[in-house]
């Protein structure tokens, strides 16, 4: 068995890596979801994460995801209603649930399973079938292995409740309709099966990578003294770290106000000159990141440290980091059926000198090296502010900030010619062939 709960106390970490994997653009303003869901969790007691292999093959299962804008359900919040009323919609089709899973494991679709779960007294599949956010939802690796979107279960913020059976592609149509003349938003069950066709159909692991990466990010959360104990390590499950310092309970919120022993940056966490840390032996004289006489030793910033573990714990590489110099339209405007607001960033390099050119829509969706394809979709492009030490995206930066560019791979269900075609650069309008895939 391969089973452990979900508790109150792992919010702020759900809520941490949410924003990770949201690609840095749909996850802003998703606060509220985590305070609705850790009041459910004082009330219902903690939630079962369960691998699908735990399961009885059997078992029926639906997958949960809003659709719609993360504003209107900061404005209209659910009421804690709505998974009761998914439930009995599909129960005539399906039979009852035994289990539900996220659509996809990202910004406040990694929150809202959970509080169905909760509210349904369900397990939680520790999977989830995008791996990141996509901005249509039928772009998954259930689709990918030919499970049915249909019948697909909705309830918007008035309690209006529809069941759909028609095509994936015309049920995002239908969909996006209701949900903009119903108060902006919906929460969906949809890609009911049985958890036996899971296998090779979902991603695996994706709750527990949520929540790994939130620790991560806790842990250099702006409030938290800096860790100096070495090379980057994995974050620690539970009790006392490491290093000495608080347990993952006592650490500060991610959503904590500014040091106040530290000299705040712009974006009101302490700045990263307060907390250097250095790799053995003093500070040696002229300045961060420069080298000294014999002996001197490299500072780290806490950047290079955050940057160290996240990517060891995701696999994700650097693509680069350094001010941001230009905030302005995107080269190419969205197609018709996604939602999104196309916006072009531009990062200059200060290692290389190259200029990284960001395209995003309401996710990110390419990045361009001094004119060269360097990263696209269906992988996963985010943004670090160095400055706060946390996600962030068109939405929240301003020109001048100092940012970090990461990329993470997708899962392998993704790199197929049937995955790229859904959701590689061609699907979002861009005319460009994938790196990966024109490497081949």
């Amino acid at each position: 068995m391969s089973e452990r709960l979900i508790t109150a106390a792992d919010v702020p970490a759900l809520l941490a890596g949410a924003e990770f994997f949201s690609t840095s653009a749909a996850g802003e303003g998703i606060d509220f979801a985590g305070v609705w869901l850790g009041d459910i969790l004082d009330h219902t007691g903690p939630v079962r994460l369960v691998a699908a292999g735990d399961l009885d093959p059997g078992t029926a299962c639906a997958a949960i995801g809003a659709m719609g804008s993360t504003t209107a359900m900061a404005e209209l919040p659910p009421s804690g209603d709505e998974p009761a009323v998914l439930a009995r919609s599909l129960e005539g089709r399906c039979g009852p649930l035994g289990a539900v899973l996220p659509l996809n494991a990202a910004s406040v679709n990694a929150l809202f399973p959970v509080a169905a779960a909760a509210l349904l007294g369900l397990p939680l599949i520790d999977c989830d079938g995008m791996g990141r956010v996509f901005p249509l939802i039928h772009q998954t690796t259930f689709e990918l292995a030919g499970l049915s979107l249909a019948p697909m279960a909705a309830v918007s913020a008035g309690y209006d409740s529809l069941l759909l059976e028609t095509g994936s592609a015309r049920a995002e149509r239908l969909a996006r309709v209701v949900a903009q003349s119903a108060g902006g938003w919906l929460l969906c069950a949809l890609y009911p099966t049985r958890v036996g066709e899971l296998a090779g159909a979902a991603i695996p692991g994706s709750m527990s990578r949520v929540l790994e990466v939130g620790r991560v990010l806790l842990a250099h959360a702006p409030g938290r003294p800096a860790w100096t104990g070495g090379p980057a390590q994995p974050p620690w499950e539970s009790g006392p770290s490491p290093d000495g310092g608080p347990s993952w309970e006592s650490r500060p919120s991610w959503h904590s106000g500014p040091s106040s022993e530290s000299r705040p940056s712009s974006k009101g966490g302490p700045s990263w000159e307060s907390e250097l840390s250095w790799e053995g032996g003093p500070f040696y004289e002229g300045g961060p990141f420069r080298e000294g006489g014999p002996g001197a030793r490299r500072v780290v910033a806490p950047h290079e440290r955050l940057l160290a573990e996240l990517t060891a714990v995701t696999g994700a590489s650097v693509l680069g980091g350094g001010r941001l110099v230009e905030i302005g339209p995107s080269v190419r405007q969205a197609a018709a059926l996604f939602p999104g607001n196309p916006v072009g960033l531009a990062v200059h390099d200060h290692d290389s000198g190259r200029l990284i050119r960001i395209e995003a829509h309401n996710e990110l969706i390419l990045a361009l090296s001094d004119g060269s394809l360097a990263a696209a979709v269906p992988d996963l492009l985010c943004l670090l502010d160095r400055g706060t030490l946390r996600m962030t995206g068109p939405g929240r930066v301003t020109a001048g900030d100092l940012v970090d560019v990461l990329v993470v791979p997708a899962a392998p269900l993704w790199h197929t010619i049937p995955g790229l075609a859904l959701g590689g650069p061609g699907a979002f309008g861009f005319p460009l062939r994938h790196p990966k895939e024109a490497s081949r």
